[in-house]
């Protein structure tokens, strides 16, 4: 299933990701995927960098200055190392870990940045994924992900964290209890049946 985190430009969502990921590790709940952590240079906007959530490592993502020949979205440079870093972190992700995708923008939803890699695993079986996508692109996200379940929490309702730690928790009880079911049905190598 894929959950998506939405609200307004600078309205928490990442600093929301930010609390909940040592929440995800207390639970068990193994995470991968990135967040894009805003930079500032004498008090201005900067950019973003990426912090890939498994390596623990942030590396530049989005600058305001940039070369030519460099995937841009609005003010912003793609800088190819951390576009490179994305995909990594999406392409790396494992069955039965939450992906978290700090956001799906504008570059993403034209099939661009780092879509390639996103769809590439959307399209796998038993998906936990958790993006972020500002307000207005929600529909454009529907659009893409066709008749993928999507289940959408508002950053700025009260009750998002408790809901949202809800539904990774009951998605993984799910989850765990197809697994089990298919353990029993599958015979055991190297037993006589004795």
């Amino acid at each position: 299933m894929i959950l998506v985190l939405t609200g307004p430009v600078h309205s928490g969502k990442t600093t929301f990701l930010k609390r909940l990921l040592p929440d995800l590790e207390a639970l068990r709940l193994p995470v991968s995927g990135y967040l894009s952590l805003l930079v500032k240079d004498k008090g201005e906007t900067a950019g973003y960098d990426l912090f890939d959530i498994k390596k623990g490592k942030s590396i530049p993502f989005l600058r305001t200055e940039g070369e030519s020949g460099w995937q841009t979205v609005g003010p912003y440079f793609f800088l190819p190392p951390g576009l490179e870093a994305a995909a990594a972190a999406i392409l790396g992700h494992k069955p039965g870990e939450i992906l978290i995708i700090d956001e799906v923008g504008p570059m993403e939803l034209a099939g661009r940045g780092v879509w390639p890699a996103l769809s590439e695993v959307l399209s796998g079986p038993w998906l936990d994924c958790l993006l972020v996508v500002r307000r207005p692109l929600l529909d454009d996200l529907r659009d893409c992900l066709g008749k993928m379940p999507v289940r959408v929490f508002d950053a700025e309702r009260q009750d998002v964290y408790p809901s949202l730690i809800r539904a990774l928790k009951e998605r993984r009880a799910v989850r765990n209890k197809r697994r089990d079911k298919s353990d029993l049905a599958t015979p055991r190598k190297g037993r006589s049946g004795r």
